[in-house]
């Protein structure tokens, strides 16, 4: 398995696709892994060279002791970037992936092509809350001691009732990710706190790369105005909306997100 090392922390990372390629970075959310990323990773490395990895404090990455910031997990994906020898990529980033990328593409612009942000807000006085049953899953998650059952219980925040219904075998997989994850409570914790000082509200004009907004117009944890403000606050930026989506649209519309993603990097 590849790592790399970003000062003391190791980051464990995954590519797929041909190395000559066009790059494409996909930064992943809240207690993700790599595996969340399976639902993107083989389409689009017909056309990219993808990278992706697991944040720190999450699956295989180390977890440090101190406090950190979204700035902080951005520069460990400048510093990927740099191991791989890749001077600038496509960055799409869902959910805390999403501000991480806001992160990057304004603490080192040249590092990013196009920018592509999912289920996800410019915080401050544009982040719109979720409802307050969404709030207090977050803030005090289930936690029974089976992730499996937890993920069930759970799922209503993000991901849509009727692909719930429509798709078991997904919604076993996802449980199953959930199951194996390896994050621990202190890694959520340390990785919440970090988002709940993400503020990038007045700094979203300083953005001078191509940007396209991608959001669920279902999704009950970051409420679909987030997006809309987001692509209205950056010049030029684009904004789709997936009907009937949840926080998940990139795994319950994976082929109409694919092909979204594949189109809008391609574009010159």
């Amino acid at each position: 398995m590849p790592f790399i090392k970003v000062g003391d922390l190791r980051l464990h990372y995954l590519t797929a696709g041909d190395p000559e390629s066009p790059p494409l970075l996909i930064i992943s959310g809240l207690t993700d892994t790599t595996a969340k990323c399976d639902w993107q990773l083989p389409a689009l490395a017909e056309d990219f060279y993808v990278i992706t990895y697991d944040n720190r404090s999450a699956g295989l990455s180390d977890h440090p002791d101190e406090t950190y910031t979204l700035a902080d997990m951005a520069d460990d994906a400048a510093h990927l970037l740099s191991a791989l020898g890749i001077d600038s990529a496509n960055v799409f980033g869902f959910s805390m992936g999403g501000m991480i990328a806001l992160h990057l593409v304004l603490r080192h612009p040249e590092r990013v092509k196009r920018l592509i942000l999912g289920c996800t807000s410019g915080g401050g006085r544009l982040a719109i809350p979720p409802d307050a049953p969404v709030i207090e899953s977050l803030v005090n998650p289930v936690s029974s001691g089976d992730r499996y059952d937890d993920f069930i219980n759970g799922m209503w925040v993000s991901i849509s009732d009727s692909f719930c219904e429509s798709n078991p075998d997904t919604v076993e997989q996802l449980a199953q990710l959930a199951a194996n994850n390896p994050q621990t409570p202190e890694g959520y914790t340390s990785q919440m706190q970090a988002i709940l000082n993400h503020d990038m509200a007045d700094r979203l004009g300083e953005i001078r790369v191509p940007v396209m907004v991608l959001h669920g117009d279902s999704d009950r944890l970051m409420p679909p105005e987030n997006g809309r403000l987001l692509a209205a606050n950056i010049s030029g930026a684009r904004l789709i909306l997936y009907p009937g989506a949840g926080h998940m649209f990139f795994i319950e519309q994976s082929a109409r997100v694919n092909r979204d993603i594949r189109d809008f990097f391609a574009e010159r």
